[in-house]
């Protein structure tokens, strides 16, 4: 039996990257699944070569409206939400004095906000299970990245009151919190940059999607039943580093 026999699972983001590679986790593991994206086409191929029951919900996060049909629709499909995985965020990099307030409120919106809505809808209706966000450890610092670094930093906070206030309806709120992983989204970023993340990595690598969406599918689980208001860094251990970086010739054979 899989670990989400019998449950049903809403993703977001779930087009590409980490949502996409966690809808694939989570059908293997028996989960129903709601599949939620603002890029239609792209969400309706994820959903198609599933190969369990899964409900395709185009709409965007940081829409109450959208939030609501997506919610409405699991429930009226499914019946009832046993957990939620939240991926779906945006990234945009300038420096601090070149980000225009237009960009800055973008960020913020989808990111923040959007996890706010998801997670104030699935206090609304949820009766028990799990809620997991999604931060980054660029809000740790990041050079050139103010406003991303901005809204997953506030994300712990989110998180922790979440956990909190959710705790009496048996919900449990936990924060995943991704280094450098292989996505769209990160393939947008400058030679100079992902170079620098990798090296600055003690694992000398960049993740894969399905590394984060195990880690989800752990704290959706019942086997993280007493883990609430945490945050688990998915990093290679980044976080572990400086700006400064690692030493130079750190991790590299030493010639006899």
């Amino acid at each position: 039996m899989g670990r989400l026999e019998g449950k049903t699972i809403l993703v977001t983001g779930a087009a590409h990257g980490i949502g996409r590679a966690a809808l694939e986790v989570f059908a293997r593991e028996g989960a129903r699944l709601v599949a939620v994206d603002w890029e239609e086409e792209a969400l309706s191929e994820a959903v198609a070569v599933l190969e369990s029951e899964a409900l395709a919900v185009p709409a965007d996060v940081a829409d109450p409206e959208g939030v609501e049909r997506a919610f409405g629709e699991a429930l009226e499909e499914f019946g009832a939400l046993h957990g939620v995985a939240h991926f779906a965020g945006i990234a945009h990099a300038a420096l601090s004095w070149n980000i225009s307030l237009f960009d800055w409120e973008r960020i913020l919106r989808v990111n923040l906000t959007g996890s706010f809505l998801i997670g104030k809808k699935a206090g609304e209706i949820m009766r028990g299970g799990g809620l997991v966000l999604t931060g980054s450890v660029a809000a740790l610092g990041a050079f050139g990245l103010a406003h991303y670094a901005a809204s997953k930093a506030a994300l712990l906070g989110l998180t922790r009151t979440l956990a909190l206030e959710l705790a009496p309806k048996g919900i449990r709120v936990n924060l995943l919190v991704p280094g450098l992983i292989e996505t769209r989204m990160t393939a947008g970023l400058p030679a100079w940059s992902r170079d620098q993340e990798i090296e600055a990595s003690p694992l000398k690598r960049a993740g894969r999607p399905e590394e984060v969406a195990y880690s989800a599918l752990f704290l959706l689980s019942d086997e993280a039943s007493f883990i609430t208001g945490q945050a688990l860094y998915v990093d290679g251990g980044r976080s572990l580093v400086g700006p400064g970086g690692l030493p130079p010739g750190f991790g590299r054979k030493e010639v006899a």
